[in-house]
């Protein structure tokens, strides 16, 4: 009786830790897809500008680095663990 519990809890676990997981992926790349979609705007208007290095949108377009970068290598990971998984 005691095993089938255990075996049930672990199992009800992992399914809870799995979706909760694969939520923060989804959240992950959503915010990546929106950081590089700023970026390249941002990006964009500061090319437009007579001084791009002090302007807000050159700065937003050096700033966003710190976030893009680890969440391109969280998107990365995801990626490999997703065709590794089906592999």
């Amino acid at each position: 009786m005691i095993s089938t519990v255990t075996a049930v809890t672990t199992t009800a676990a992992s399914t809870a830790a799995t979706s909760l997981l694969a939520g923060f992926g989804l959240i992950a790349t959503l915010t990546l897809i929106a950081f590089l979609i700023v970026k390249e705007l941002a990006g964009a208007a500061s090319e437009n500008s007579s001084a791009p290095e002090f302007t807000l949108s050159g700065a937003l377009d050096r700033v966003l680095n710190v976030g893009i970068i680890p969440l391109s290598m969280v998107f990365v990971s995801i990626v490999f663990v997703k065709i590794s998984n089906v592999l």
